[in-house]
């Protein structure tokens, strides 16, 4: 009779423990998906930015512009277009600060970009962080970070999608 008690004690005992172990188990981990960069340069062909003396806040201004490759700092290979459409948002006794849209756009799909970024007196360069904000095609879902840089003429783009 002794080994029949401990046989129904046995049970309720290794239950209870299950219960109130910690529990330790961990769900496998996510592989790391790639970050892809990609590493653009824009040539204006069409701009209607404001004139020097007419920078106020709300002036606004559009820029088309051929969009290549970067190869070293100099337009590569055409990919496609792109375009920008800039309000200023402030003015201050160091320059203006703008607000931006972008839309680059290539056979793969569309990027789109905003930014905001100081331009102090001179020609630069100026640079700001930039938010992707969407995609289409084989950007489609895209989600990251790109570095704006405007200078020597043309504006470039380092644009880390983390999708």
């Amino acid at each position: 009779m002794t080994r029949l008690r401990t046989r129904h004690l046995a049970a309720p005992l290794v239950a209870a423990a299950l219960l109130t172990a910690p529990v330790t188990a961990h769900a496998a981990p996510r592989p790391q998906e790639e970050a892809r960069t990609l590493d653009w340069v824009a040539v204006p062909t069409e701009d209607s930015a404001f004139a020097a003396g007419l920078v106020h806040p709300g002036a606004a201004w559009t820029v088309y512009a051929h969009l290549h490759e970067n190869d070293g700092g100099r337009p590569g290979k055409r990919i496609g277009d792109a375009t920008a459409r800039c309000n200023v948002v402030k003015v201050n006794q160091h320059g203006h600060v703008t607000q931006c849209e972008r839309v680059l756009r290539t056979e793969a799909g569309h990027l789109t970009l905003a930014d905001m970024m100081d331009h102090h007196h001179g020609s630069g360069p100026h640079s700001a962080p930039a938010a992707v904000t969407g995609g289409t095609g084989a950007y489609a879902d895209a989600e990251g970070e790109a570095t704006v840089a405007e200078h020597d003429g043309h504006t470039t783009f380092r644009i880390v999608l983390d999708d």
